[in-house]
């Protein structure tokens, strides 16, 4: 099945899969950053890179989190496409 868009239900099934997957994991990675340059924090000011580690991480989650309502969209989609 082809909706439109052009590309095969799976393929669009596991581009969206991956785009969650990969955002999570960027994100996880943006907090670990984070973490890493906040040692000895709240007895000091939180530094610039932190700061910035901490919105990627949040830019990171919405996407994460808009790749996956996209996911349960389009799997009703089909689903109700198929019934």
């Amino acid at each position: 099945m082809t909706p439109s868009g052009g590309k095969p239900a799976q393929e669009r099934i596991w581009d969206l899969e991956d785009a969650e997957a990969a955002a999570r994991r960027l994100r996880d990675r943006a907090l670990d950053l984070a973490l890493r340059q906040t040692a000895g924090w709240p007895g000091r000011p939180l530094p610039v890179l932190a700061k910035r580690a901490v919105f990627l991480a949040l830019a990171l989650h919405h996407r994460a989190e808009q790749a996956a309502r996209e996911l349960d969209g389009f799997l009703n989609y089909l689903e109700r496409g198929t019934s």
